[in-house]
């Protein structure tokens, strides 16, 4: 079996999110943005590389050492982008090509995507979408295979009418993409390297182009603004609750809370309404928590009560009652007694 690298593409800016932090690192149920492509790739392979460029040295400083950093020094489009990982990859193997603004896509997905790839020379991974403005459409041969993308700026008034749309994530044979990335031109309206341009330089040359069309539109496409962020996490919050309940924590209103993924509760604690729960607090069992409560970086213990209170980077001891309408901070390690 070939080796299997991954490329996570963090470069852009994401001028429509309006922020001076980079796209990628926005918060997201408890992790930056980037956090959850870069666990589902960290899943198939130890191969994995980021590529950076806007706001580079703060975007390597939030994610750390563990990675592999490969910098775009100008964004140039996302073929640009790949051609710059070119000296670190091998000269054969697998490759897959993910953004870093898809939080959705998880490992399952990426799995269906390569075992797709053992049928051809690439698979580009695609979705139906009610509204494709915006997005660049997938063109179909005769035999249903891909034979090219075309952007939406780029695109005719028929081909504006597909549906089907490129999600941004793509699998290759590192050999057949080096044959072809120095074939790439900046031929369109954006003056890009198109990485989608690749397929039908592809397919014009007899080899075939797949699809792997995500039933779920919501989980390929990427997050381009504060209104997609804000479904996304809706969609992350409700796995998270619905893990939780599993396991037995019973939470009243789960369209009321927000509870960070890092977060661990025991069974049989109750969360009630508007309850903000986050960054590894840890909630033991029998704990009756809400309405209106907050903790943060905090270690409840079994058994107790925190209702309409603020709780922040402090140790709730086993049967204390905590609230109504307390502020407990700095480290502060509150007993058994009513605050």
């Amino acid at each position: 079996m070939k080796q299997l690298w991954a490329l996570v593409l963090a470069a852009g800016e994401g001028k429509r999110m309006h922020s001076r932090l980079p796209k990628v690192l926005h918060p997201l149920c408890g992790k930056k943005m980037v956090d959850y492509i870069l666990e589902s790739a960290a899943e198939l392979t130890e191969n994995v590389i980021i590529v950076i460029g806007h706001g580079a040295l703060q975007v390597k400083e939030a994610l750390g050492d563990q990675w592999s950093y490969v910098l775009q020094k100008r964004q140039l489009g996302t073929g640009h982008a790949v051609i710059q990982a070119l000296k670190v990859l091998p000269q054969t193997g697998t490759l897959l090509v993910l953004c870093g603004d898809t939080p959705l896509l998880e490992a399952s997905y990426l799995r269906q995507l390569l075992s797709l790839h053992e049928q051809y020379a690439a698979v580009v991974a695609t979705t139906m979408v009610p509204d494709p403005t915006g997005y660049g459409r997938v063109i179909r041969d005769h035999n249903r295979l891909v034979a090219r993308i075309v952007e939406d700026k780029d695109a005719s008034k028929k081909e504006k009418e597909i549906c089907e749309i490129n999600t941004g994530t793509y699998c290759f044979d590192i050999e057949i993409l080096r044959n072809y990335l120095p074939l790439l031109t900046t031929d369109n309206t954006q003056n890009e390297y198109y990485l989608p341009d690749i397929l039908s330089l592809i397919h014009q040359d007899g080899l075939s182009v797949g699809a792997y069309c995500i039933g779920d539109y919501r989980t390929g496409l990427g997050i381009n603004n504060r209104i997609q962020l804000a479904e996304a996490a809706s969609i992350i919050q409700k796995k998270i609750n619905h893990s939780l309940m599993l396991s037995g924590v019973t939470i009243d209103d789960p369209d009321s809370v927000h509870i960070d993924g890092n977060v661990k509760i025991g069974s049989d604690t109750v969360i009630r309404a508007n309850c903000v729960i986050e960054n590894g607090t840890v909630i033991g069992e029998e704990c009756l928590i809400g309405p209106g409560a907050h903790l943060s970086e905090a270690f409840i213990n079994n058994n107790a009560v925190v209702q309409y209170s603020v709780v922040k980077k402090s140790t709730i001891e086993s049967g204390a009652v905590i609230g109504p309408f307390a502020y407990i901070n700095s480290q502060s390690r509150i007993n058994s007694q009513q605050v």
